[in-house]
């Protein structure tokens, strides 16, 4: 009998051996993110319009959006800002507010993203280690700095267009270069040139915490023009560092907040939406990458989508 019972367990220990690296494996196909994503929206249906307020008409437009956002996101490694602010905005939050929610949604994207990136050996891991400081000094500084913002709604907006101007004429110059070829470990840049990448690094990240412009929206065209990176590893990249920097934008906000030096945003109910749907979105996009037609027109859809951003603020 005791045999018998024992033999029952080693079989039953088998069949769960076998499945462990059909779990592993699982997260590797969008059908699993698909899924999972189906169940939570499930789930949290029966919570809208009472522990959370927000309907679910609202929540499947925001969820949606959040989708396309993070594919786009991913692809062209346009910063999320840089969309999110004229959808919330439109949303009715303030562009104070607004910066915080973004970021916040972007950590759920870039997350899975940066790792699926990282995981296939996309990101140059020398390139990332020497900017990651640099990108933390700067978004710190950024985030000192919006203290001094708040009630100056119109001053931010007219800032984040007039960034977002450069950042599109900066995009359509570097059109104009051809797409370098990784051949050898050789592309990757000295010290020397990576030292003179770090006011870039530095500005750009300032702008992440002031105004959640991603700063891979200034790295990405730094590192193909100045670093000669092919335009899929320069996103890669650059979509990383982002992660590690906007994921340090919160434990600021946590510390702050716990300081009594601020509160959290209004709107923040949104994230319910926005962050289920980037993680969709975000599997997307790191897909999308690996089809030539689609990596063909990377900066095209970069330039249009920044086009679109800014039109939406002005008008």
């Amino acid at each position: 009998m005791k045999g018998e019972k024992r033999l029952v367990a080693v079989i039953r220990m088998t069949e769960l051996m076998k499945m462990w690296p059909l779990l592993f494996k699982s997260p590797k196909h969008l059908g699993f993110w698909m899924l999972t994503d189906t169940i939570y929206v499930f789930f949290l249906s029966f919570f809208l319009n009472t522990s959370i307020p927000l309907s679910f008409t609202k929540f499947i437009f925001v969820h949606f959006l959040a989708i396309g956002v993070g594919a786009m996101v991913m692809f062209t490694g346009l910063g999320a800002g840089i969309l999110w602010i004229p959808v919330l905005t439109f949303l009715e939050i303030r562009p104070s507010e607004a910066v915080a929610i973004s970021i916040f949604t972007q950590i759920a994207g870039k997350g899975t993203g940066s790792l699926t990136y990282l995981f296939n050996g996309m990101v140059d891991v020398k390139t990332a280690a020497a900017f990651i400081p640099m990108a933390l000094v700067g978004v710190t500084l950024g985030f000192l700095s919006s203290f001094y913002m708040r009630g100056y709604e119109q001053l931010l907006l007219y800032i984040f267009v007039l960034i977002a101007g450069y950042l599109l004429i900066r995009t359509i110059q570097s059109l104009k270069s051809p797409i370098p070829v990784i051949k050898t470990s050789s592309v990757i840049p000295p010290p020397i040139i990576s030292a003179g990448s770090y006011p870039v690094v530095i500005l750009s990240s300032f702008f992440t915490g002031l105004l959640s412009i991603g700063n891979s929206d200034w790295l990405i065209p730094h590192m193909a023009l100045k670093l000669k990176m092919p335009i899929s590893r320069a996103v890669a990249t650059s979509l990383f560092i982002m992660f590690v920097t906007i994921l340090f934008y919160l434990v600021l906000t946590c510390v702050s907040v716990w300081q009594g030096y601020a509160f959290w945003p209004h709107g923040t109910y949104l994230l319910f939406a926005t962050c289920s749907g980037v993680i969709v979105g975000g599997q997307i996009g790191t897909r999308l990458i690996r089809i030539p037609w689609f990596e063909r027109y990377q900066k095209h859809t970069f330039i249009m989508l920044l086009g679109a951003s800014i039109i939406r603020l002005l008008c």
